[in-house]
């Protein structure tokens, strides 16, 4: 499957910035591949990103990998996730990122999606901890077919937006994670309880960050069932 980096234009003007991209080679008697943007935690386009995004194409979308941190004057944030050094980088660019500005580039690279001829048009957002804050904000204001959110931080401070969700969204959360705790958890449920689009899993004994392979909060089970899930989404939404 061809991958690599593409540039996408900013829709405020304002520059161009590097995405992975990664899709299934295009064949003309199979249908053409609907888009996913997968949302950077705050280590930007990490091994990890890059491993989701290839399972995802050899699942049959079409995948972009954003790097949201462009606007802070790196030419590309690449941060192995595994090292201090990586992890205090991650934080200072993290404290000087804008959301409004994030939510605005994840829709640039929603839209560079559908103008590609060799997609079909259909388009979700999967979004880890920071990213996962950015897929409900996606889910909210942009026009997508589906937002799946893992452990996003801070989505009870913007449930103002929660009457504009349209289109499925599911929410993974893990029951040890100190950044989404219980109270939070809770809160969100009970804002939830009525809706008909939107699904929130709890995985017991996890903690933040239970999906990320090579992570040190990794749970192999928990992330499986949680990747099922999205998966099934992801196929019932957009093919």
């Amino acid at each position: 499957m061809p991958s690599g980096y593409i540039d996408i234009k900013s829709s405020d003007g304002e520059g161009e910035f590097k995405a992975y991209f990664t899709s299934r080679p295009y064949l003309s008697d199979l249908p053409r591949p609907p888009g996913i943007v997968i949302i950077q935690e705050i280590f930007g386009i990490s091994p990890f990103l890059k491993e989701m995004a290839n399972r995802y194409a050899a699942h049959g979308f079409a995948v972009i990998v954003p790097d949201l941190f462009w606007r802070q004057g790196a030419a590309l944030t690449e941060l192995p996730d595994q090292s201090e050094t990586a992890t205090n980088k991650a934080f200072e660019l993290y404290q000087k990122f804008d959301v409004e500005k994030g939510v605005d580039d994840i829709a640039a690279s929603l839209r560079w999606l559908r103008e590609n001829e060799n997609t079909s048009g259909k388009t979700a957002v999967v979004g880890y901890c920071l990213g996962g804050l950015l897929a409900f904000l996606s889910g909210c204001q942009l026009d997508i077919d589906a937002a799946i959110g893992y452990y996003g931080v801070g989505i009870e401070k913007n449930l103002q937006h929660k009457n504009m969700i349209r289109k499925p969204m599911m929410l993974h959360f893990a029951e040890n994670d100190a950044f989404v705790p219980a109270e939070t958890r809770k809160e969100l449920e009970e804002n939830f309880s009525d809706s008909d689009l939107v699904s929130l899993h709890n995985y017991k004994g996890c903690d933040h960050g239970f999906a990320r392979t090579g992570g040190g909060n990794y749970d192999k089970a928990a992330a499986e069932i949680s990747d099922t899930r999205t998966l099934a989404l992801l196929k019932k939404s957009l093919t």
